[in-house]
């Protein structure tokens, strides 16, 4: 006896066969898979799971990490360049509140390319690679608050630019 057979994500059918749960090739070589279609047993279609919070907010914490190019410059979301991009905009702060607008700091992207930029564009850079960030996080509640997530929330249609 085959009870309540349905697809699964892989392909393979999972169906309860004489009292136990059994995973089915899609293969009509295989006699469970033949007994299902010379039963003229309906099988149900696979229907993914909800997408869930953390999935949402892993893939928020991807965008941020992979960065995006800002005027050139690949700037990328990792803890240690998040930090570093803050204290070289504080420094920038600093220099700029003392009327120093044309010293130039060293800043290496995340493509190893190094950029030198005055007090105002390494401010700039922070400012937009904030913005970015802060963009990227109201697009991950905003997702989350959605019931039901969408299948798809990891589409590029539902988040900021690059």
């Amino acid at each position: 006896m085959i009870e309540n057979p349905r697809f699964i994500e892989n392909g393979s059918i999972a169906a309860t066969v004489d009292g136990v749960q059994m995973n089915i090739p899609d293969d009509l070589r295989n006699r469970h898979r033949r007994e299902i279609a010379e039963l003229g047993l309906t099988i149900a279609p696979y229907v993914p799971p909800v997408p869930t919070g953390d999935q949402v907010n892993a893939e928020r914490q991807r965008r941020i990490i992979a960065g995006a190019v800002i005027k050139g410059v690949h700037v990328t979301g990792r803890d240690e360049d998040i930090v570093n991009l803050t204290n070289l905009a504080l420094a920038a702060q600093v220099r700029i509140a003392g009327g120093d607008t044309t010293t130039l700091t060293t800043y290496r992207d995340g493509g190893n390319v190094d950029h030198d930029l005055t007090p105002p564009q390494m401010l700039d850079l922070w400012m937009q690679a904030s913005a970015r960030v802060s963009a990227i996080y109201q697009t991950s509640w905003a997702l989350k608050a959605m019931n039901p997530i969408p299948a798809d929330f990891a589409n590029d249609s539902y988040w900021v630019a690059p």
